[in-house]
């Protein structure tokens, strides 16, 4: 049977994704399904040689287990760069020492060349004159496979042998946000598996209840869900989260870092600045928080999903309020900037988002100029949708 090549039996599809610290999106059709099949029929067999290589070479495996959407997730690491870049992200995920013992959900073999001094994977081919940024995406069952020529990355996901590989040329190379937030693709393909979407958004609450929040680049998201930190609410993600809506709506905590602009950082919430992962590069990357290292009281796996916030700015108010919104408005404030973000998203993304707009209660979120006041109205508002004890 021929392989299914993203949206089109032609060829490979390709989506131009981050250029610098931006997020860019464009579809079509490039490389030829010639291509692609050759590169799959040996893939696993040349992942699994490049995998074994590098372990041998970096004097073994590292293994780190994680508990994700109610599954045991395995990270084994054949590179100790990649790893010290990479776990920050999850540790407010680590799993004790007994459920490391028992059979993972899902295996992922992580690895590097350079660092490990080993030769790359099988890649496919693609086009020699492809755009900056641009992704190509492999989709033929139980194969699914994302390659950024550009970044040198490599994600593969073997739904069938429950077993997924991230490759990277040189984990000294990684941009910032791949760091503060890796394994997109590979986590947004198995969580589909287990009724869980992978999307753009903030989320805080507490352990009874709480907010998504929503909208495009520069609506506040980051500003909302980093004021929390000190406050009483907890933190389950700043950028990407992930939703569930059976049996009832959920949020799933995937990284523990948080990323602002810097300006915003240094104006809005500069007692975080102390606590800022890369305070030497804010010049040119955003500036990155582990939360669960600084505040580690606060993080959190996740919560029942009470309401979807959607943020405005109002510089020449002083308090936060809650407003009201339209659903129609809360749904085009997530769905496009999730589409756009994670590049492999179908249209049954769009259906659950829909799904979600309905069934969770939706607001706009106006912020003022005192940033400290924003926890305390999600609290407030969080606490009547729960109701009275």
């Amino acid at each position: 049977m021929a392989p299914s090549l993203g949206c089109s039996d032609t060829g490979l599809r390709w989506v131009i994704g981050r250029a610098g610290s931006r997020e860019h999106a464009v579809t079509g059709v490039a490389g030829t399904q010639g291509a692609a099949a050759e590169w799959t029929e040996g893939a696993l067999d040349g992942l699994g040689t490049s995998f074994a290589l590098a372990a041998e070479a970096s004097g073994g495996v590292s293994d780190h287990c994680y508990s994700l959407a109610g599954a045991n997730v395995l990270f084994r690491f054949a590179s100790p760069a990649l790893r010290e870049r990479l776990s920050r992200a999850f540790a407010h995920l680590a799993a004790g020492p007994d459920v490391e013992a028992t059979s993972p959900t899902l295996t992922v073999h992580l690895w590097d060349s350079a660092s490990t001094g080993t030769e790359p994977p099988p890649r496919p081919a693609v086009p020699h004159d492809y755009a900056e940024g641009a992704l190509f995406h492999f989709h033929q069952p139980p194969l699914r496979a994302a390659y950024q020529p550009g970044l040198e990355t490599l994600s593969v996901l073997d739904s069938t042998g429950r077993a997924a590989w991230y490759w990277v040329a040189d984990a000294f190379d990684q941009p910032y946000w791949d760091q503060a937030c890796p394994l997109r693709q590979i986590l947004f393909w198995w969580l589909g598996s287990r009724n869980y979407l992978q999307v753009h958004g903030a989320a805080v609450g507490t352990s009874a209840g709480g907010a998504l929040v929503v909208g495009k680049a520069g609506s506040g998201k980051s500003t909302v869900a980093l004021s929390s930190l000190g406050s009483q609410l907890l933190y389950a993600g700043d950028d990407y989260v992930a939703i569930t809506l059976e049996p009832t709506p959920r949020v799933q905590s995937l990284y523990s870092s948080g990323k602002i602009e810097p300006e915003h950082v240094r104006k809005l919430l500069p007692h975080l600045l102390p606590r800022i992962a890369n305070l030497e590069r804010l010049d040119d990357e955003k500036a990155v928080v582990y939360v669960h290292e600084h505040f580690p009281e606060q993080v959190t796996s996740g919560f029942p999903l009470h309401a979807v916030l959607v943020p405005k700015v109002r510089p020449t108010r002083r308090e936060t309020c809650v407003v009201e919104t339209s659903r129609a408005a809360a749904f085009s404030a997530l769905a496009p900037s999730t589409i756009l973000q994670l590049h492999t998203a179908e249209a049954d993304s769009l259906a659950t988002m829909s799904r979600l707009v309905h069934r969770v209660p939706c607001f706009g979120l106006e912020l003022g100029s005192d940033i400290s006041a924003i926890p305390d109205a999600i609290a407030d508002l969080l606490a009547r949708l729960s109701g009275p004890e």
